[in-house]
C-alpha cells in the first residue's frame, strides 16, 4: 500500500518540475525575442544614419554629432556643389542665448574653395543685415563677417556666400562655425561644424 501511494506523490513531483522548467523556457524564449527585436531596430537605426549623406542628414532635419559631440548644421548649395566651379553656401547658425556680433568660419586644410568678400551677407529670420567688416584669410582659410549691429539672442542667422569657387577636389569638407558675443572681453563661442560635399560632375545625374 505504501508503495502504490507513492508512486502517486512522485508522479505529482515529476509533473510539478515540468511545469517549472517549461515556464522557464517559455520565459526565457519571451525575453529573447523582445531583445532579438531591440537588437534589430538598433542594427536598424545605425544602418538609417550610416547611409544618410552628411549633407542629407544636416538639410533634413536630422540632427547628428561629431566624434565630440559637436552638432553638424545645416546648409545648401544653390549649384549643386560641383568641383571647381562657382556656386553660392547658405549657411546656417541656430538660434544663440547671445547677442551677436561677429560669425567666424574656418576650413579644414584641404578646403580650397575661394570665397569672394565683396559677395558676403548675413541674414537674420530671411532680412539682409547691415555689415561693418568682412575679412577673408585665404592662408588660414578663415572668414569673418562682423555686423554693424549685434544680432538679437534667439533668431536664426544664415551666411549667404555668392561666387564661390568650389573645391577642385571633391569630397567632404569640415567648415567650422564660431560666433561672438558682445560681453566685456568676448571670446568666440564654437557653434558647430557644416560638412560640405563637393562632387565630380561625372557622378550626377541631369
Amino acid at each position: 500500500m505504501a508503495l502504490l501511494l507513492a508512486r502517486p506523490a512522485a508522479r505529482c513531483a515529476c509533473a510539478e518540475v515540468f511545469w517549472e522548467v517549461w515556464v522557464l523556457r517559455a520565459v526565457k524564449r519571451s525575453w529573447g525575442l523582445r531583445l532579438a527585436r531591440l537588437g534589430t531596430r538598433l542594427i536598424l537605426a545605425g544602418l538609417l544614419v550610416g547611409v544618410l549623406s552628411p549633407s542629407a542628414a544636416a538639410q533634413s532635419g536630422l540632427v547628428i554629432t561629431g566624434s565630440e559631440g559637436v552638432p553638424v548644421l545645416g546648409y545648401r548649395l544653390d549649384f549643386r556643389g560641383i568641383r571647381g566651379r562657382l556656386d553660392r553656401y547658405r549657411l546656417t547658425i541656430p538660434p544663440q542665448n547671445v547677442a551677436v556680433a561677429e560669425v567666424q568660419i574656418n576650413g579644414d586644410r584641404n578646403f580650397d574653395a575661394v570665397i569672394d568678400p565683396e559677395n558676403v551677407r548675413l541674414e537674420v529670420e530671411g532680412k539682409p543685415v547691415e555689415l561693418a567688416e568682412v575679412y577673408w584669410n585665404e592662408e588660414f582659410r578663415s572668414l569673418e563677417v562682423v555686423a554693424r549691429q549685434p544680432i538679437a539672442a534667439g533668431q536664426e542667422i544664415r551666411l549667404v556666400l555668392s561666387n564661390v569657387r568650389n573645391p577642385s577636389a571633391a569630397g567632404i569638407y569640415r567648415i567650422e562655425a564660431r560666433v561672438r558675443g558682445t560681453e566685456p572681453n568676448p571670446l568666440f563661442r564654437k557653434v558647430g561644424n557644416w560638412l560640405i560635399t563637393i562632387d565630380d560632375p561625372e557622378r550626377l545625374t541631369f
